[in-house]
């Protein structure tokens, strides 16, 4: 599937929606999606506004209506989607529901803001954006973390020169859980590197460029487990530089997320310790080091008024204005469905990497049947 440069949006018309209206929301899914990360900031979304609710669980939707004003709620995706009142919807549901869900929503006609990781397999994804794009609809995937106020003036230092030439990046994502719920079935054909490598995959390719080739090991430590709990992987990116990826869900140390830059004129840490970054307001720790013995602190500090910080930097907040904004005007968006499909692309590239005990190229050969490979794997 070749990647179009040009972009169609042809339903926003039909849909009545003018660029001075707000963009009426709906959710699918009302777990962590809409309790934790978009539900606390539509009240200060100025062009968009909550309209309807959907969970199969119906007091999961009582929730986030009670909790967030939604004027309607349904235990039905598709009543949901029948509603001619709601112009665009964000799907929260597990990975394996993303295709059904994004396919479902873009036949009504509705724009799409999907959260990661996208799918399970490119053949999905490209689905996916086949659908949205014969329907005319808008498909962005939610990588918050290009509009968190720590990683974007991490671009900016980079594109500036602060730090050089930039030759690597180091990821570093751990922390303790316990196995259970879906993100440790197989129904997700992934587990830790699939669910948060989504995220540094994204940052590396904005950072470095795009990725060449690919070497990861794949492990289930603990054996209650059905997918990865430990994830190691290498990426060569366009120019030369590589970014190395280190995640798991059974450290004992307290959980850290940790991303370090390194340039031929210093080396950027951001660091966020002891909590998890999505549900916190406080911004990452970034240190700037020099020479090996100068250490400035770059960190953007939040506002003194809450309300006046969130309005201005939070990453919901400006993913979510981001995604109408496109809505509105007919723009494309910075995290598009091409960019969740090169993720979700080089995620099974570590996958395959693990099974074969090789490196992988990208893109990757339209033969592989990655779910038989993956089951396969993790069986082992």
């Amino acid at each position: 599937m070749k990647r179009k440069t040009s972009f169609y949006l042809g339903k926003a018309h039909k849909l009545g929606i003018l660029s001075t209206d707000k963009v009426k929301l709906g959710i699918v899914g009302c777990g962590s999606t809409t309790r934790c990360m978009y539900g606390p900031i539509f009240k200060y979304l100025e062009n968009g506004k909550f309209v309807a609710a959907s969970d199969i669980e119906e007091e999961h939707a009582r929730w986030a209506q009670n909790m967030y004003q939604a004027n309607k709620i349904y235990t039905d995706r598709d009543q949901m989607l029948a509603d001619a009142n709601v112009d665009a919807v964000i799907v929260g549901t597990p990975v394996y529901s993303h295709l059904d869900d994004v396919i479902a929503i873009a036949e009504s006609g509705k724009h799409v803001l999907c959260e990661k990781p996208m799918a399970r397999t490119v053949a999905e994804c490209d689905e996916m954006i086949q659908a949205c794009e014969h329907n005319g609809v808008i498909l962005m995937v939610a990588f918050m973390k290009r509009f968190n106020k720590c990683f974007l003036q991490a671009k900016q230092m980079i594109e500036k020169g602060d730090l050089g030439r930039v030759f690597q990046v180091r990821v570093d994502w751990s922390f303790l859980s316990h196995p259970g719920g879906w993100r440790d079935s197989l129904s997700t054909w992934g587990g830790i590197y699939q669910d948060h490598g989504s995220h540094a995959i994204d940052l590396c390719r904005w950072w470095l460029g795009e990725i060449e080739t690919v070497s990861g090991e794949i492990d289930i430590i603990m054996k209650k487990r059905e997918v990865e709990d430990r994830a190691v992987a290498m990426f060569r990116h366009h120019g030369g530089a590589v970014s190395l990826h280190h995640m798991t869900r059974i450290s004992h140390k307290p959980i850290v997320e940790l991303y370090e830059i390194m340039g031929t004129e210093g080396t950027l840490q951001i660091e966020f310790k002891s909590t998890w970054s999505f549900t916190s307001t406080e911004p990452f720790q970034m240190t700037l080091f020099r020479d090996g013995k100068t250490t400035t602190d770059v960190t953007p500090y939040n506002q003194g008024n809450l309300d006046d910080e969130l309005r201005s930097n939070a990453q919901y907040l400006m993913e979510l204005s981001h995604f109408c904004d496109c809505v509105l005007n007919q723009l494309k968006p910075h995290t598009s469905g091409w960019d969740g499909r090169t993720a979700i692309e080089v995620i099974n590239a570590v996958y395959l990497s693990s099974r074969n005990q090789k490196k992988v190229r990208i893109p990757l050969a339209k033969e592989v049947d990655l779910p038989s490979e993956f089951i396969r794997l993790q069986q082992e």
